[in-house]
């Protein structure tokens, strides 16, 4: 019997047995005592499950005996004791009785499991894989609209997320609504991210976001490092602290690539507990071990003029020059310029004193009611400059501006900033005189005539007139010192 061998072995018998078919063979010319015997025209009306044994002369049924069980021992068809020719045919047929009227008889359900196993798609393991499978070809697709809103928002540098990313909320942060707006064009999108998806794979969260972003992270530094292969390089390191307040450091390397280009790439940004020397050591030597770029290979250093960074015996450059003597420390060209220039300032009283009134005037004039004031002044003088002739017009000319604020570091900013108050001299001035004569603004007033006052003073034109002249000459020397090889 089949329930009689091990379970793992049922199946493989079971599929032998039903391949092969009913055992039908002509039956014998001898007879039952009342002159009967097995027609093989049965084997035609009941072609499905008779079979017949010759040497038991008993029919059996092929379904019943494959899906045997320990309870089918008193079905003669099953154990081979079916004899009865002679209830054969008529209203009563003994194989019609066994085959059963209703749909659950036990030779019917025994025929739909043969049926059943030897339909392999319906299986529960293929169903299953069948689902997986569309579970995984959605889930795929899901992800594939966050790696390429992931991608597009890391490539133009811009935030990830808003201030409210519920669905109620108008803006939900540039990638909800890059998602958004990818499934708007796209039904089969549609119907499986944001509100549709699954809530335990959506593949939304800030933490799938982040995660995205390391990779595609760890992809560029892995091209970075193919490029520089085992040949020397140089570090580049800037530290400052983010909004927690948190020390980082940023870490760019230059360096020539295997066409013999020099390339100067962003590698890292690594976190320090503080700003000694040999923390940032420590932290600088983990990224470069991790990439296996080996320290032996830096040809270069570049740091700015803090003591931590270039001093002789516990600096940031002396660390590296002990573990490599050709690491050689070079203080940034551009920055030294703007520390002359700083310097310069805070030794001439007369042009200290220039910057600070400068200030005052920005922050005056600044406010939207002013600012408003300005640029319409503006637009008004540029009109009558052109109809006059006296400005060229054409693509990008003649922008109307405001006056910009200058950088603490950037010293270039000065000069845009000393550029744009000489064009609109004359206005702000104005405006500073509407300030004065404004009684609404009694705590401006008094800053707005000391300023006026100031400006009209041959000293505060002529520093106007040479900073704009010396930083001009400086601002092309930067640009140059920081220009790309």
């Amino acid at each position: 019997m089949i329930w009689e061998h091990p379970i793992e072995k049922q199946d493989e018998l079971q599929r032998a047995y039903w391949n092969v078919g009913p055992y039908r063979v002509d039956p014998p010319e001898s007879r039952d005592e009342i002159n009967r015997k097995f027609l093989t025209s049965w084997y035609v009306l009941f072609s499905a499950w008779l079979e017949y044994s010759p040497s038991k002369n008993a029919a059996f049924c092929l379904p019943c005996y494959l899906f045997s069980t320990p309870s089918s021992r008193t079905n003669p068809f099953v154990v081979g004791r079916f004899k009865a020719w002679k209830k054969v045919g008529g209203v009563h047929c003994a194989f019609l009785t066994h085959q059963g009227l209703g749909p659950n008889s036990l030779h019917k359900m025994a025929l739909q499991k043969c049926r059943d196993m030897m339909n392999s798609s319906q299986h529960i393991d293929k169903i299953l894989l069948r689902q997986s499978a569309k579970v995984k070809a959605k889930n795929r697709l899901k992800l594939r609209v966050s790696i390429e809103a992931v991608r597009f928002c890391a490539f133009q540098g811009i935030a990830f997320r808003g201030h409210n990313k519920t669905v109620e909320s108008q803006n939900r942060g540039n990638f909800l609504e890059l998602v958004k707006h990818t499934s708007a064009f796209n039904d089969e999108v549609a119907v499986v991210v944001l509100e549709n998806a699954h809530q335990n794979a959506s593949y939304v969260s800030p933490l799938i976001q982040k995660e995205l972003l390391s990779i595609y992270a760890s992809k560029v530094q892995e091209f970075i490092r193919s490029e520089i292969g085992g040949e020397k390089f140089c570090i580049i390191v800037d530290e400052s602290r983010d909004e927690l307040g948190k020390e980082q450091a940023a870490i760019t390397l230059r360096f020539v690539d295997k066409k013999g280009f020099f390339r100067e790439r962003f590698f890292d940004i690594v976190n320090a507990d503080d700003t000694k020397a040999s923390t940032l050591k420590q932290a600088i030597c983990k990224v470069l071990s991790y990439h296996q770029l080996r320290i032996q290979n830096i040809r270069g250093q570049g740091y700015d003029g803090a003591s931590n960074m270039r001093g002789e015996w516990n600096g940031l450059q002396a660390l590296f020059l002990n573990d490599c003597p050709y690491a050689y420390y070079i203080h940034c060209f551009s920055l030294r310029l703007q520390l002359v220039l700083v310097a310069i300032v805070q030794s001439l009283i007369p042009i200290e004193n220039f910057f600070s009134i400068v200030t005052t005037v920005i922050n005056l004039v600044s406010s939207s009611k002013r600012q408003d004031q300005l640029q319409s002044a503006r637009a008004l003088e540029l009109e009558d400059l052109i109809d006059n002739g006296e400005l060229e017009t054409g693509k990008e000319k003649n922008q109307i501006g405001s006056l910009q604020r200058p950088g603490d570091t950037r010293w270039s900013s000065h000069l845009k900033s000393l550029m744009s108050l000489h064009k609109m001299f004359g206005l702000v001035l104005n405006v500073l005189e509407n300030i004065v004569d404004d009684k609404g603004s009694t705590s401006s007033r008094s800053s707005a005539k000391g300023a006026c006052e100031v400006m009209l003073c041959f000293e505060f034109e002529f520093i106007l007139h040479f900073m704009i002249d010396l930083l001009g000459r400086t601002d092309d020397l930067c640009g140059l010192l920081q220009y790309r090889s």
